[in-house]
This record gives structure tokens, sequence and C-alpha cells, in this order.
């Protein structure tokens, strides 16, 4: 992406993913990058995402929107997670090949790799075993957006990638105890203690050392957005360590 006034459209933008690729590309000193709220682009609605792309035209596309959520509402609501999650992809990546998008980037999760594979997890581990059970939809719906990327490439020569951050946390965060991850959860749960002078603090797991990657979002989004701008042109693998 040398040219620094390309259309970009960040989808998810208001989000911590998105908003941390947002101001990434913005630092790195792109001029031209469309968002839109839900309000005014509903990404289920095949014909409003339709719409949209035949306006605006993006020469890029981020794909970071997605319906995310921590364990309690992965495990409430799996039919909104698999629905809304395989729409949005659906959507967004046809449209971008219609359009004629130069490069898009999706964005899936750790969670797609088998609940047991062996550590460090590898890519070729990918559907090499059961997943975990608490967000089996949504982890399915982002398989499903991988093989998207993979179908289309292949079909029709797009230039459509797939990466898999692992937990992120920093600004824009959901601080929402029933639908937020991991360490918003703990933050908050951590603080509030604090304050109520308590003498515990209940957190969830079924191991007494149980380990959890995180990255900080906009480590991430840096990541991000060297990758997207090489994209096929580069071979080298990219690990936020």
């Amino acid at each position: 992406m040398d040219n620094k006034n390309a259309k970009i459209y960040v989808a998810g933008h208001r989000g911590l993913v998105g908003s941390a690729i947002k101001r990434a590309l913005e630092m790195q000193g792109y001029t031209n990058i469309v968002t839109a709220s839900r309000q005014e682009v509903d990404l289920v609605n095949q014909q409003a995402v339709a719409r949209f792309f035949e306006k605006e035209k993006p020469d890029y596309v981020v794909l970071s929107a997605a319906k995310v959520g921590g364990i309690l509402a992965n495990s409430q609501f799996p039919a909104d997670f698999i629905y809304e999650n395989l729409m949005i992809e659906t959507n967004i990546i046809h449209n971008s090949y219609v359009q004629g998008v130069k490069k898009l980037l999706f964005l899936g999760s750790s969670c797609i790799y088998p609940k047991k594979a062996n550590q460090p997890i590898v890519e070729e581990a990918l559907l090499t075993g059961p997943l975990e059970p608490t967000n089996d939809a949504y982890a399915i719906a982002k398989i499903a957006g991988i093989k998207l990327c993979q179908s289309y490439n292949k079909q029709y020569g797009t230039k459509f990638i797939s990466v898999m951050p692992t937990n992120l946390y920093g600004p824009n965060d959901n601080f929402n105890l029933e639908t937020s991850h991991v360490l918003p959860a703990l933050i908050r749960k951590f603080h509030e203690a604090k304050i109520d002078e308590a003498n515990e603090v209940v957190v969830w797991g079924n191991t007494p050392f149980h380990k959890i990657n995180l990255c900080f979002v906009n480590i991430n989004a840096d990541n991000m957005v060297t990758y997207f701008s090489e994209g096929f042109a580069s071979k080298r693998r990219f690990m936020v360590k």
C-alpha cells in the first residue's frame, strides 16, 4: 500500500481491534480511511453492504467487525454468534470481490484451534481436533471466514489475507462482566474488589495453573498494518511475543 491516499475501509472501527488498526493506519500516514457505524450500514444485511460497497468502492478492506464476547455470552447466545459473524464475513468478503478490492485483511481468532492443541499452537493444528465447546459457534464462524478467503483466492485470484490475533486488550475494550473477555473482566473484578475492600476475587477457570497469551492491541495493530502492507509480497511470518 504505497499510495497513502488509497481508500481503506475499516469495518468495525469502533471496536477494540478496529479502532486500534484505524489509529495505526493514521499514524503511518494513510489519509483516506472510510468507516461506517452500525446505524449507517448493518453489516448483517446483504443489500445494505452491497449498496455501501457500490457507493464507496474501497481499494483495501480491513475486516475487524464481528460479534464478540466472553465465555458467558458465547454460552448463552451461540446462534447469534454464529449467524451474525457468518453474515458479516460473507457480505464483506463477497462484495470485496465484486468491487475489485485489491487486498482484504480478515481478523480471525485464536479460538479457531482445537481445545487440546499442542503449545505453542501452529497453523497446521487447524481442524485437527474438537474446539473449545463454550465458544465453538463463534470459532466455526471464524473458520468459515478463513475458508471464504482461501476459496475466493483460489477461484478468483483475490488477495484476501487471514490473521489470527491472540487475546487482546487496550483502549475501547469491553468491561461488561457478562460479555467481556478475560483481561478486562479481571481488571474490573480486581478494581471493584479493591473499592469494596473484598477479601477474595472469584475468577473462572478449570485449572490452578492456567496460562493465557495476551497482547496489547496497539502492538497488534502495528503488526497487522505492516503485514497488510506487505501481504503476498512477503513470505516471512509475523509473530508477536
